[in-house]
């Protein structure tokens, strides 16, 4: 909740996220990944899909992760400090590329003929109302929603020992990846950055713990020479 409480204090300005939008598309359509306009003219052909597609995105973010979270510190409790501080990491990390790269999603470019399924088909309407304080309209890049799914299916895909249970979780980001393109709500683009994202959470994270014992050691060498200096003879 403090989470996407700050996401909401960092909102860019129109003009720079619907150009930032333009350059992101522009980079889609000249590497040929440009397909979401597509995926949503599908996914509109199904509408009942389309409803339960926007509730998932809706509710399957705010159930699936803490859910994970409680799962992990009940069964692999000295992992969890490791993988929850990563994923405050890349939290951090998120909110500075909304400060400085604003984009609008896809459902807010109707001129190229998109639609927002949340607003017109499940009425749900995230730019005013009660979500509205909650919500950042220009933070599609990097999408943390797929950032989280993937960081937890790979996390629970090494953990688990099913086989069954490993196809489940690695379907999960699958599911996640479909809702968001789906919806108008993410670009592909998007999703990549947000597995790098999550990714460049633990790799800072490793970093720090392999660099953490040599920085203790500097700082209490600078206080003992401090201490030495500053003492008072007698």
């Amino acid at each position: 909740m403090i989470y996407e409480a700050s996401r909401a204090l960092v909102i860019g300005s129109t003009a720079k996220a619907f150009s930032d939008a333009t350059d992101v598309v522009n980079a889609e359509r000249s590497s040929g990944l440009f397909v979401e306009l597509w995926v949503q003219q599908w996914l509109l052909g199904h509408l009942t899909l389309t409803r339960v597609l926007d509730d998932f995105y809706i509710t399957g973010h705010w159930v699936v992760t803490p859910l994970f979270f409680v799962w992990l510190y009940r069964t692999r409790r000295s992992l969890y400090p490791y993988v929850r501080n990563a994923f405050l990491v890349a939290n951090g990390i998120a909110l500075a590329i909304f400060i400085v790269f604003p984009v609008a999603p896809p459902r807010l470019l109707t001129a190229s003929g998109f639609v927002d399924t949340l607003g017109g088909i499940s009425k749900v309407h995230l730019h005013g109302g009660a979500l509205s304080g909650w919500f950042n309209p220009y933070a599609a890049m990097p999408s943390m929603h797929f950032g989280y799914a993937f960081m937890i299916g790979v996390v629970m895909a090494v953990l688990v020992r099913s086989w069954a249970v490993r196809l489940l979780v690695l379907a999960y980001p699958v599911l996640v990846f479909v809702t968001i393109i789906g919806t108008g709500n993410h670009y592909i683009a998007d999703c990549a950055v947000g597995c790098v994202v999550m990714g460049a959470g633990f790799i800072v994270l490793e970093g720090w713990r392999l660099c953490r014992p040599p920085v203790r050691s500097l700082g209490r060498t600078v206080l003992d020479r401090l201490s030495t200096r500053l003492r008072v003879p007698g």
